[in-house]
């Protein structure tokens, strides 16, 4: 696993690294990169730590440690891989803090499911980049219909179809077609190095 080099080189920025302006740019570009990645780093802990109220405990600390070394992160490398490294040490810190409690997970196998995250994080970057894909190649209807549902966790189903008009049933049903679309899509594109 790669870590987090000492410095960063003005060439890994593109421009020099001590004028103000590229760092607000480095740090713009730092924070989308974090950006795209927090939900995956949270449910990364919630797979070593089992649930989600010690999820969230961890995940703050751990986004308090990636802002803090955010400047020792190389921007060519793999922020997940780093990012997972910084977690799976919170994880081991707040596992000692709370020792006294037998609810954790044993160490050997968060270690096991921290390597196995890892790995499965370039599976999971694929399977974005096709779905980017596949949502491009849905109908604006069908678009519109999953950013009304998904584009915010505390969306009903039935306040979108309260919204569009439509009984809720058709709402749950075009949902499940898209989905099934969307799913062979990303397969087919996964199969075929993204040409589908």
């Amino acid at each position: 696993m790669e870590a987090p080099r000492d410095r960063v080189d003005a060439h890994d920025i593109g421009e020099q690294a001590t004028s103000p302006q590229s760092e607000e740019e480095r740090r713009a570009r730092f924070a989308r990169i974090f950006a795209t990645h927090d939900r995956w780093l949270y449910a990364y802990l919630i797979s070593l730590l089992g649930n989600a109220a010690d999820a969230e405990e961890v995940f703050q600390e751990t986004c308090v440690v990636i802002w803090k070394e955010y400047e020792r992160f190389d921007l060519s490398t793999n922020f997940v891989k780093w990012a997972a490294v910084v977690a799976h040490h919170q994880v081991l810190t707040f596992r000692r803090k709370q020792i006294r409690d037998r609810r954790f997970l044993s160490l050997e196998l968060v270690n096991l499911l921290a390597a196995e995250a890892i790995e499965r994080s370039s599976l999971m970057e694929d399977r974005r980049a096709a779905l980017d894909g596949c949502l491009q190649k849905l109908r604006s209807s069908d678009r519109d219909l999953i950013a009304a549902c998904y584009s915010d966790t505390q969306t009903r189903y039935r306040d979108v179809a309260a919204k569009l008009n439509r009984p809720e049933n058709t709402v749950y049903k075009a949902l499940a077609r898209i989905r099934r679309s969307l799913h062979d899509c990303i397969d087919r594109r996964l199969t075929t190095g993204g040409a589908a």
